[in-house]
């Protein structure tokens, strides 16, 4: 079977590899870092929150991001795993420790 690549490593391409992956498929996840950085990156990990440590309202019931966060729950994401596991206080919102998130 040949892989399906991925291009970035970024919360969606991290996420959509570990999906492939998880299914049994061959995966090729390509990133430029740490070869090439950017000025917004501070580390060379896959899915590296840049701008933001929030991943707005997780509220379901009321707000369609937090109905997005519950359906990528029970798909078992393995970015929304991650943010649970390292969420912080904010309110209503999802907020992660930017040092303990990225997955793993």
């Amino acid at each position: 079977m040949q892989p399906i690549h991925v291009i970035g490593g970024g919360l969606a391409g991290s996420e959509a590899a570990w999906q492939i992956a998880s299914r049994g498929i061959p995966v090729r996840l390509h990133e430029m870092r740490p070869v090439r950085m950017s000025a917004a990156h501070k580390t060379d990990g896959l899915a590296e929150l840049v701008c933001s440590n929030s991943f707005r309202s997780d509220d379901r019931q009321t707000n369609a991001i937090g109905l997005l966060h519950e359906e990528m729950r029970r798909l078992n994401s393995l970015v929304m795993r991650a943010g649970d596991a390292n969420q912080v206080p904010a309110g209503g919102a999802l907020a992660v420790d930017r040092d303990g998130f990225p997955p793993r």
